[in-house]
Formats: C-alpha cells, structure tokens, sequence
C-alpha cells in the first residue's frame, strides 16, 4: 500500500477518525458514521468531494444545511488536525498498517457495492488486501462452544483452504479463531474482519509471517489502537458478510449475542449472502431458529467437490433486487452515484423446512414464464414448446440458453432501472459474474432494445420506453 494518502482519505480521517497516537491526547467531535452519510450526500448534490473542505477557501456553502448538526466551527476543529494525521501516518507505516477510503480505488469492490453508503468510509488494514475481493466463506459463531464444534468448525477451515476459498471470520475467541486456524494450518487464505486492536493483533509473532506471505489479510472499520465496544462488534458483522460469497453459522444463542444479531439482519433485512446453519451437533435453539426463518442446512461435504456445491446451491435465478441510488464516493474520487443490488441468495423462503426447488424459465416474448420444478427433465418436457402469441401458448422447443437468459433480462432491467447509466465493470460487480459475461449479455440487451449506452455518459441503462413496464 502506498504511504501517501490521496486527499480525499485525508480529508475523511480527519473528519471520522480518532488518531489515537498516544495517552492523554484529546479526541473532538468526530463526525458519526450518520453525519458523514450526510456531508458526503451533500458534496455529492454540489458536485465537490471531501478534499474540497481541505482547501484554505472552502465556502460555507461546503456544509450541509444547519439543522444537519454538523457547523463551521466543529469542521474546522476536525480538518486542523494535520499534524495529529502526520503522526498517526508514521505510526501506522511503522507497523505495515494501510488506510483506504471509500474514494479510493483499492477499497473492496465488495464491500461497496453492497454496502452502498453504509460501507465503512475509513477501513484499517494490514497484508494483501487483494484477499479482500476473493469472496468465499464467512464463518461465524459464539466465543463459548464445547471442544466437538471447535473441532468441526476447524475441519471446515482446513477442508476450505483445501478446495482454494478464503475463509472470513471476525477473529474473536472460540469458532472465529478455530475456522481461522483450521484454514491456516491447511495453507489455505483468511480474512479477519477485527472489531478491536488491530494493531497489536498485526503485530502479533504468530501473525507476522502470514501477513508477510499473503496468506492473512486483516483489516478493521475502527482506529487500529481501538479497544473493544460492543457496539463496534455489532457493527463489524456485516462487513463479513459481505466480503464472502456464502456464511456459516456453527453457534449462536437465541436472541441475544453479537452472532445472533449479524445472522438475523442478514435474514431479515440485507441478505447479502446465503445462510447455512450448523445442525449437525445436536439441537441448538439458535440455529433452530435462524433455520426456520429461512437459513439452510449446512450439508456437511467432505470432499473438496461437494464443498464447491455449498457456493453453486447458494446462488438463485431469481434474486430479490433493490434498486438505490445513495450517495458514495468514487474510485476516481467524484461522488457519483451508483446503483446496487442485493446479492443473490439461495436463502430458503422463513419457515419452509426442505430445500427449494430450482426455477426453470422459458421465454414468451417480453415476457418469462417460470415453473418450480424438481425435476428438471420432466419440467422441460412440462413446459415442452413455448411461444409468445397473446395470450396463447405456440409452439418453440425448449431451449435452456434462452431460459437461463429471461432471468438474466429480469435481474438486468430491474438493476438498470434507474436513472444514471452502469459501466460495464459496475454491472459485472453486481451481479458476481466476469467482465466477458457482462458484456455478452449486455450487447444482447441492446439488440433486443431493451437496454441502451448512451455516449455521454458511457454505461448502459434501461431504455426510457420501459421504466414502468
């Protein structure tokens, strides 16, 4: 990581983050995770970015407005602090610690795609943060489980490392440093999402030659030197999810605990990644819970191909999308705005207690026509021969290149619904697919007429004849 911090991150430390350097040193005001939302929302509305407010002639005309809570007087407190930043840069280069900001480039791709502006605007970190964008398994679970769960969630780990994922875990007591280690031991790659002390936790014997080799990657959305907050430890968890492609919950007490709380928001609410829960020890009310409100049975391979099955049965044709347009600052250091989506899931339908049967679609002009099915041949033969007519059904053999691509045009017109046009690499990190793919599907969209890339500016967006189809 490079020692020079672009103005942009300087001007969101300054503003956000507590510079703890050493004892006795007063910390202002800082501006909340919520007025940064805000001040970045307005910067945004004006056109400027948070190194504008760096500039010896900022305006007034920079700050949100007055009822935003955030005055003149307390950002001037907050961006004269460059001598404080200039210690606190030296202090981290000297443990191998690198920042990056939302405005930069090397911020997970992940994390900000799916976090929009909730992603962490300041992230801590120390070894190769390109583990960061290598996804794979989150798994969670309380600090106190018996020796049995220690060991399976250590098997796990190691059968992980083995199939080539990454495993990400919060490095907390108990499952998260078992799967850690297990991952570890087996030469496999991890990444920690720390809710404390990164520092000391980097500069740990036992870690040094891991972050050195490339094969740990610890960060932390908090001040390196920061000591636990529950409510810090809360907050972390969806940073987990959603730097993973799949999670596994081995325990979790019912309704109380940090282990709980990230699960259930992720049921409930973000579902950023598919959910399997750990039932193979035994009942476990927790687990029993997030089961029936929609998380999946781990189904315990033992090989590294059925491993692979965790993350192909996690994904679905038919994802729950949630078009959105919040303020986030640029890679190039603009703030533009950017759609999301929510990540497709293969999370079961609450209450449901067997796996879901698997989509199968077949185009009927503008229109796709989806069967749940358990059976994929007979469905096809179900479904037979398809056509757009009216309202009648024509005859057309089935073809399950064109089936797959009606759910792909339903997950693209509803994540180009909105008013800003997507480049091509947005829309690839949206839907987890490679840039060629994304392409391909693109450039059929624009034969069809149902998307359009508009020269100025560059991207694609869906056609304005179909925004309220």
């Amino acid at each position: 990581m490079t020692p020079l911090l672009s103005p942009n991150t300087q001007a969101i430390l300054l503003l956000t983050a507590p510079l703890i350097v050493g004892r006795g040193k007063t910390t202002p005001d800082l501006l909340s995770p919520g007025e940064y939302k805000r001040l970045a929302r307005h910067l945004r509305e004006t056109q400027r970015q948070p190194a504008d407010l760096l500039s010896p002639d900022a305006t007034t005309d920079l700050l949100p407005a007055p009822q935003s809570g955030i005055d003149a007087d307390r950002l001037q407190r907050l961006l004269g602090r460059g001598f404080l930043l200039s210690q606190a840069i030296e202090h981290w280069q000297a443990r191998a610690i690198w920042v990056v900001s939302r405005a930069d480039a090397d911020y997970p791709t992940r994390v900000k795609m799916r976090l929009r502006e909730d992603a962490p605007a300041i992230l801590y970190g120390c070894g190769d943060i390109s583990l960061l964008e290598t996804g794979g398994l989150a798994i969670v679970g309380s600090r106190h489980v018996d020796d049995a769960v220690i060991g399976d969630t250590m098997a796990i780990g190691r059968l992980a490392a083995r199939a080539g994922r990454t495993v990400v875990s919060g490095g907390a007591r108990g499952i998260d440093q078992a799967a850690m280690r297990g991952a570890l031991e087996a030469g496999g790659n991890v990444s920690g999402v720390l809710a404390d002390s990164l520092e000391k936790t980097a500069m740990n014997r036992e870690h040094r030659g891991l972050l050195i080799d490339g094969q740990l990657v610890l960060i932390s959305p908090y001040d390196p030197s920061a000591g636990f907050n529950v409510g810090n430890a809360m907050q972390r968890n969806k940073l987990i999810y959603a730097l993973a492609d799949a999670a596994l919950v081995m325990s979790s007490d019912l309704n109380k605990g940090g282990t709980w709380a990230g699960a259930k928001e992720q049921l409930d609410k973000l579902r950023l990644v598919p959910i399997y829960v750990h039932l193979t020890r035994g009942t476990s009310e927790g687990l029993n819970v997030l089961h029936d409100k929609g998380a999946m049975a781990w189904p315990n391979p033992q090989d590294t191909e059925s491993f692979g099955d965790v993350f192909d049965r996690a994904v679905s044709p038919t994802p729950t999308m949630t078009p959105s347009r919040p303020p986030l600052e640029g890679d190039d250091g603009s703030i533009p705005d950017t759609p999301s989506a929510t990540v497709l899931t293969g999370q079961r339908e609450p209450q449901a207690k067997q796996e879901p049967s698997r989509p199968i679609s077949a185009l009927t002009g503008n229109q796709t026509v989806t069967k749940q099915i358990d059976d994929v041949p007979k469905a096809a033969k179900e479904l037979g021969d398809i056509h757009s007519g009216g309202h009648q059904l024509t005859a057309m053999k089935y073809n399950p290149a064109d089936a797959l691509f009606g759910s792909v045009r339903e997950v693209m017109r509803q994540l180009l619904r909105a008013q800003e046009p997507m480049k091509e690499s947005e829309v690839a990190a949206a839907l987890e697919v490679s840039l060629a793919q994304t392409k391909v599907w693109l450039q059929r969209l624009v034969a069809e007429g149902v998307v359009e890339n508009p020269k100025r500016p560059a991207g694609y967006i869906l056609k304005q004849s179909r925004l309220f189809e």
